[in-house]
């Protein structure tokens, strides 16, 4: 049994136009793993993420830790189970309170659940402070978070996430607000945090070459307009995607080689279309240059293509290799 299950996921927001942000979802992560969740904006992977941590209710299927439902859990078993999930958010300006100190926002928690006591919270906050590569200092505690940068916020915020030990993080897109210097630093320190704890992360992003840093070993879920159209191993997803919108936020990686660039292009052609989803057949039909009759009128399921990739396309034995792909570890797909 996994760790987290989510099944037939279904959500709409009452305010909106009705139509689901997340439809039919299913995912799986193990306990210590990695999943990625990776689309462009307004696909519903922050929706998916959120919900995944208790912040909102899916309106249909079910999601479940360690074999609970988290929509059945009361009392004792809910504020465990809230101990054991945290969520880091993408803004660090914004998920920190500004009437707070850090120590004022580290130490309830461990005071909660048991993890501290009076006597010894400040030593244990001055602990996780090291820990998270802030200035271990009671002077540190008492600052508020204006007067941090971006980088010592986001790492107060892992340090509030990691205060309460848990089991699996929600890390919503943690780098995408941080100076470039700066990300592989976060994105070193949450794995350590992974290999030394045994945390399960579930990996945010729309950054394909923060993905395959962080997430090698483990595996991705590409999202579009609330569907997952993909899901297998990094490594597969990224140099060998089977279905077309994959392939396509792949090539769209911008080539710092000019010669390269047209060398593309000139591939590409200009036969991809666009427009809004389709509302029958494959969410991806009317953007799609696979797409046939069949796509319009048939809405593909996501099946097993071998050794655990699955792909929701009728037609992704015929999705091209990829041309030049440059990556953020500078390796070419």
């Amino acid at each position: 049994m996994s760790m987290l299950e989510i099944q037939n996921v279904t959500h709409t927001y009452s305010s909106g136009t009705g139509r689901p942000v997340l439809k039919d979802v299913s995912l799986e992560a193990g306990r210590g793993d990695v999943v990625a969740i990776v689309g462009e904006s307004g696909c519903g992977k922050t929706t998916l993420g959120r919900m995944i941590a208790g912040l909102y209710s899916p309106t249909g299927g079910s999601i479940s830790f360690d074999g609970q439902d988290i929509s059945a859990l009361r009392g004792r078993a809910r504020a465990a189970w809230r101990r054991k999930v945290q969520m880091i958010h993408q803004d660090p300006y914004g998920s920190l309170n500004p009437g707070l100190t850090i120590g004022a926002t580290l130490s309830p928690g461990m005071l909660k659940y048991g993890l501290a006591t009076r006597a010894n919270v400040q030593e244990r906050m001055l602990a996780l402070l090291k820990a998270v590569g802030l200035d271990a200092t009671t002077d540190f505690l008492q600052r508020y978070p204006h007067q941090l940068s971006g980088g010592q916020r986001q790492r107060a915020a892992i340090a509030r996430s990691i205060a309460l030990e848990p089991e699996l993080i929600v890390a919503d897109e943690v780098t995408s607000m941080l100076d470039v210097s700066m990300r592989v630093a976060i994105l070193d320190l949450l794995l350590t945090f992974k290999k030394d704890r045994g945390i399960t992360f579930v990996f945010i992003s729309h950054d394909f070459g923060v993905v395959r840093y962080f997430a090698q070993g483990g595996r991705i879920a590409v999202m579009f307009f609330g569907y997952i159209v993909e899901e297998g191993p990094t490594e597969e997803v990224i140099t060998a995607p089977k279905h077309p919108y994959t392939h396509m936020l792949l090539e769209a990686i911008p080539i710092p080689d000019p010669a390269m660039a047209r060398e593309r292009a000139q591939a590409e052609g200009d036969g991809r279309l666009t427009g809004d989803p389709a509302d029958s057949g494959c969410v991806f039909a009317n953007r799609c240059p696979l797409a046939r009759a069949r796509c319009r009128a048939e809405r593909p399921a996501l099946v097993d293509q071998g050794g655990g990739h699955s792909t929701a396309c009728h037609f992704s034995d015929e999705v091209p290799p990829l041309l030049h792909v440059e990556l953020a570890n500078g390796e070419a797909a």
